[in-house]
């Protein structure tokens, strides 16, 4: 129902005599030309404006293509997946979460008489009672772990040595002539018997030396026209040959060799390997007696170096899931591309930073409006603007886009892309970063301006163990800095499609605020970050940093930067600085009546 008067007017009217008068004042209003204009040109002025004929319009007489055509360009809109997240990117908190960070605070409201009930302002000392302990938390981090095959790799070395079999046997020597001089006396047997035994395998060749030549025309020693030489021929075989006459021997013979492979079996069982370089490591003597025969090779024995790899399943998230302080977030698939079910998977979790708490700290609400830390106090004020940090952020953001105004690009908060590595399932890992707890901005400043030395000195100690790069430590310093985004892990190395290394992206500003404003700036334009492999940390164009609403963004991370320079006093000066104030206070306005 519009209700148009006073509660004591509405009362008197009936509910149709309410919408009656409704009519009458939207007929009024309808017919006011400044508010409803008979053309465009108002229209025309409006950003964006672009007639009233559109290609929406054709949706009026199909509305089923409005569902196929918004479900088409929903796939290719940054926007629509920054809102739904279908990757399921977006940190979650749970009600058990929420509830304990506004335990203390609930905690007040609930009861304030308990905290403050009974306090004046007077001049003398009041009593203080502590706060309830809050969350204790600064900031979270995302840890992650992996679960799926696990590649195991090796470089396993061994011998090859070779082995040559050798066999002694009774054998029948034959010597033959391959022809006859006919001018010549000379007669033997000649080789042409034996060549079906040869053929057989029954006989082998051993020796053969020339021992004349055939003479063609003439005589020896006066032969003007030589003819072939005459070769003798020794076979070995392995029976008599009948009809021949041969010498029965012991024969040692090679019957075959090898290289003994078991020492290079042993080394690479259970493994995928791939020979990588094979050397000979004994050729000094070339010839060895083997068994009574002499044995001539170039080599006897082979160093081999092997690249392998190891298949077994593998899980290391057993201490995440056991940590309640760590909240899941989301499990990707490092596979890449990913072929039917995931090989290697990565769950990502919320911690808190260590060291993040402030439990020695304690925290009081004091009489007399004071509001103690560790026994600095300092006056309440009533009804204080909540504006000022909020104005101060925007000051600082305004001369923050000033030092950082890319005049070639025109892009403001323009953020540098830096990398790390970590093996999947390995000790090794040079993306600690917030892991290790949170830097000041000026310790993290002056390791960076100090070179290698500082930096490494700083930086996550097993850093140094783990032979990280100069620029992975530069990162680790400048994300326990606050400086830093991280965009997402990709897989960098894979062996059969398994990921063995993967490297995380982040994007990395000149100042925490800078990133902040990177972070919420980008969900208020929808402008979602890019793939890990590609994100360019480009910053934001003079439009898109004007349409920015600052008023909507969280900068609890940086208030207490900015108000650094604002020591609080010490307890005595406090109480004087307080009993001067109550003096002053009487002294314009009056003692109290009643003494009090």
């Amino acid at each position: 129902m519009l209700v148009l008067a006073g509660p004591q007017a509405s009362a008197q009217q009936t509910v149709q005599q309410a919408r009656e008068e409704g009519k009458a004042l939207a007929a009024e209003k309808r017919a006011d030309p400044a508010l409803v204009p008979t053309d465009d040109a108002q229209a025309r002025i409006v950003p964006g404006y672009t007639g009233t004929t559109t290609s929406q319009s054709t949706y009026f007489d199909d509305p089923d293509r409005l569902v196929s055509d918004a479900s088409t360009a929903a796939g290719a809109s940054d926007s629509y997946r920054t809102v739904t997240d279908p990757e399921h990117r977006r940190p979650t908190f749970s009600a058990a979460e929420i509830r304990a960070t506004t335990a203390r605070a609930t905690a007040v409201e609930q009861d304030p008489n308990a905290f403050l009930a009974g306090e004046s302002m007077t001049s003398a000392n009041g009593s203080c009672v502590p706060l309830p302990p809050g969350s204790g938390v600064q900031g979270s981090y995302e840890a992650t772990c992996n679960s799926g095959t696990k590649v195991d790799e090796s470089s396993p070395s061994c011998r090859a040595p070779l082995v040559v079999e050798v066999r002694s046997e009774q054998r029948w020597h034959y010597t033959c002539q391959s022809e006859f001089d006919r001018f010549t006396r000379r007669r033997g047997v000649l080789c042409a018997p034996f060549d079906p035994y040869v053929g057989s395998g029954v006989c082998r060749e051993i020796a053969r030396r020339v021992i004349g030549q055939t003479c063609l025309q003439g005589r020896w020693p006066n032969c003007t026209e030589p003819g072939d030489p005459i070769e003798e021929v020794t076979y070995s075989c392995g029976a008599q040959v009948p009809g021949q006459s041969g010498t029965q021997v012991q024969e040692a013979t090679v019957v075959g060799e090898r290289r003994d492979e078991t020492m290079c079996q042993a080394a690479t069982a259970d493994m995928t390997c791939e020979l990588q370089s094979e050397t000979c490591v004994d050729s000094d003597p070339q010839t060895r007696i083997v068994g009574g025969l002499p044995v001539t090779r170039a080599c006897w024995n082979w160093q081999r170096n092997y690249s392998c790899h190891r298949f077994s399943q593998a899980n290391d998230c057993s201490a995440l899931e056991g940590n309640q302080q760590c909240t899941y977030l989301r499990t990707d698939c490092l596979d890449d591309p990913q072929a039917g079910p995931c090989k290697v998977s990565e769950k990502v979790y919320r911690c808190p930073i260590p060291q993040g708490s402030t439990a020695t700290d304690k925290q009081y609400i004091c009489g007399n409006d004071v509001y103690c830390i560790n026994g600095d106090c300092e006056p309440i004020v009533r009804e204080a603007s909540t504006e000022f940090k909020d104005a101060l952020v925007a000051l600082h953001a305004i001369d923050q886009a000033g030092k950082e105004f890319d005049p070639n690009n025109l892009l403001v908060f323009s953020g540098t892309r830096d990398t790390c590595h970590k093996p999947v399932f390995g000790l090794v890992n040079c993306c600690a970063g917030k892991t290790s707890g949170l830097l000041t901005a000026a310790a993290g400043g002056a390791a960076l301006a100090g070179g290698p030395a500082a930096i490494a000195a700083l930086a996550t100690p097993f850093l140094s163990l783990f032979l990280c790069s100069q620029d992975e430590m530069r990162l680790d310093i400048k994300d326990r800095m606050g400086f830093c985004h991280k965009v997402g892990t990709w897989c960098s190395s894979s062996f059969l499609g398994i990921c063995t290394t993967k490297k995380t992206a982040y994007c990395c500003f000149e100042s925490k605020l800078s990133r902040i404003l990177q972070e919420q700036g980008r969900a208020q334009l929808g402008k979602a970050w890019g793939a890990p492999k590609t994100e360019s940390c480009r910053g934001f164009t003079i439009d898109e940093f004007a349409r920015l609403d600052l008023s909507k963004m969280d900068f609890t991370e940086v208030y207490a930067e900015f108000i650094d320079a604002a020591k609080l006093p010490d307890e005595i000066q406090t109480i004087n600085d307080i009993q001067s104030k109550i003096r002053g206070y009487y002294e314009l306005h009056g003692a109290p009546r009643g003494g009090q």
